[in-house]
């Protein structure tokens, strides 16, 4: 067995050089091994696969539309992964196919009618609850006993700490996606081609985003001589989701943090942790910015209509100018632009400053966006743990064979890749590694020090850098709409990888202070305080209720839990 050596980054150290050594995962004629004794009288495990065909139900959503396609002719029951589980003995029996948008909801209707799926994929907010009604299984000893070597390096890269977030009296019923939220964080995306058509700059504060947003509505940015273009979109349906076009970013330019569900904690100048809406001059300054540009035009009147899917067809459309999203934000924007505009580039710049504190502070969650649970119906609740070991070896490039890694990580051309597993377990650490690595090829052609998809994003990028030099540049062709894309996360001297080594260098992040799990009486107010809260946030800007509404608002969020959230945050 080879050895396998990797450096994670820890989260509140921020480098942490990690060592160890993993054992390979059984392929074709192994994998269907049981755990047997040897000679020795040593039990010896299979990590990856059963003996005997082991079904499990899933249920199944792609973002098809916006950030998916299947690649290869391969399809939802034919494709890398399904064939690599089958080598293992594993079969998925698929319960639902639906839209992401639906996702949530189709998952709660199969939980209440007692046939749902054995592999739950689900957030922090609904976890507690499964696992007092029992949804889920227990998994503590068949972690302890099934993880892998790799498996608990990945679920060690902060430090440990998300996996004992999820710790309920002391005992363990998911394992979560553990990511390094800094690179995760929101920023700004706009089209420079606009600003230059306009003689503007990019905007370093809230007031310049105003005036950009009310010139890309009424100053003819594209100058296509029509009055059909405006400023900022929003995801006005889901408003503090984690999604591109999240308004959360205008409320962290103004000192304020939602979070994704609206239950975010922050330590105040007093040290105390209190809500990330309690700040209510706060709150009010950046509402009252939104609902400015409701009135001039420069947010569509239709916002409250659009989801992330909308924000992509308007921005891509060249309807819109500027949105907030992770560093992806840009990709598929800049490519649909290119289509109506073959000069338009969207770049990345981080937040503009509200309150002149140096720089907006991008909020970074480091409790899990994404957790995987088993079934507790299901008679094999390992089944999850060797799940999770096939997609962290698999998703590696430091784990897996070149060749093992095309095919499960996808080289986009061949292989859907990593979005086809059950469970999502890419590396969470290696962005911003791989932003230097690509800039350095870039810059000097050297690719020995690349990895197989380094080489395959590298190549992507250097045949679109090649295209535009060569001024044969076809935005209607799919290799140089994949350069375009990636150029806006690596490549683009204002590229969103650019912005993200900026924040980490200038420190502008806001940690959650508090990331236990609530208790049930909080657990059960959080639907109805997000909903409250939502509801305020679309009246003050649509200008159904006034800005001071929010005042009263508060003592209302207050009342209906926040006030208990708060104490529990604070230990009392």
């Amino acid at each position: 067995m080879k050895k396998k050596f990797v450096s994670l980054l820890l989260m509140s150290a921020m480098v942490v050089s990690l060592a160890a050594c993993g054992e390979e995962p059984a392929q074709s004629s192994n994998t269907n091994q049981s755990d047997t004794v040897s000679d020795t009288g040593i039990e010896e495990l299979n990590l990856y696969g059963f003996a005997e065909p082991v079904t499990i139900k899933v249920g199944i959503s792609y973002a098809a539309a916006s950030d998916f396609q299947w690649y290869g002719g391969e399809t939802v029951t034919d494709n890398a992964w399904i064939s690599l589980y089958n080598e293992n003995n594993i079969f998925p029996e698929i319960l639902y196919e639906v839209d992401p948008s639906q996702a949530e909801t189709k998952m709660s209707t199969a939980i209440m009618s007692g046939d749902y799926p054995d592999i739950i994929q689900t957030t922090a907010a609904d976890y507690k609850t499964y696992v007092e009604s029992g949804v889920i299984a227990d998994i503590t000893d068949v972690y302890e006993k099934y993880a892998s070597d790799e498996l608990k390096e990945y679920m060690a890269v902060d430090g440990g700490m998300t996996l004992e977030a999820l710790e309920v009296d002391g005992r363990l019923y998911a394992l979560p996606k553990v990511e390094d939220p800094f690179s995760g964080a929101y920023m700004m995306f706009i089209r420079q081609d606009w600003l230059d058509n306009l003689g503007l700059k990019i905007p370093v504060t809230m007031d310049d985003l105003k005036a950009v947003a009310y010139a890309f509505t009424y100053d003819d940015p594209d100058g296509n001589g029509k009055n059909d273009t405006y400023g900022l979109a929003l995801d006005g349906i889901n408003i503090i989701n984690k999604s591109v076009g999240n308004t959360d970013p205008v409320f962290n330019a103004f000192g304020c943090y939602l979070g994704s569900d609206g239950m975010t904690y922050i330590e105040n100048e007093n040290g105390e942790i209190t809500w990330g809406g309690a700040n209510a001059e706060g709150m009010k300054s950046a509402l009252q910015f939104l609902r400015d540009l409701y009135t001039d035009g420069s947010l569509a009147k239709d916002f409250i209509t659009m989801d992330s899917e909308s924000v992509f067809q308007e921005t891509g459309s060249g309807r819109c100018g500027i949105w907030f999203g992770p560093n992806w934000g840009g990709m598929n924007p800049a490519k649909d632009a290119a289509q109506n505009d073959i000069n338009a580039r969207v770049v990345a710049a981080p937040v503009p400053d509200g309150i002149n504190q140096g720089g907006t502070k991008a909020y970074v969650a480091s409790t899990p966006n994404t957790i995987y649970c088993v079934s507790s119906q299901h008679e094999n609740p390992e089944v999850l743990i060797k799940l999770w070991n096939l997609s962290v070896y698999y998703q590696h490039p430091l784990y897996a064979t070149p060749e093992e890694y095309n095919m499960y990580y996808g080289d986009s051309a061949n292989y859907s890749g990593w979005k086809t597993s059950l469970i999502h377990g890419s590396p969470s650490n290696l962005g911003k590694n791989t932003f230097y690595k690509l800039n350095e090829a870039l810059k000097t052609g050297e690719t020995s020090a690349l990895d197989t998809k380094q080489i395959e994003n590298y190549t992507s990028m250097k045949t679109y850098i090649d295209a535009v030099e060569a001024d044969t540049f076809d935005p209607t062709d799919a290799a140089h709409q994949r350069g375009l894309s990636l150029y806006t996360v690596y490549g683009d001297p204002m590229c969103a990888w650019e912005t993200n080594i900026l924040m980490m260098e200038e420190d502008r992040f806001v940690l959650s202070a508090y990331n236990a799990l609530p208790s049930e009486t909080v657990t059960n107010a959080i639907p109805t305080l997000k909903k409250q809260l939502v509801e305020t946030i679309v009246k003050i800007i649509t200008g159904a209720d006034s800005v001071d509404s929010y005042d009263s608002f508060l003592e209302t969020w207050n009342a209906m839990g926040g006030q208990t959230a708060m104490g529990e945050a604070n230990g009392r």
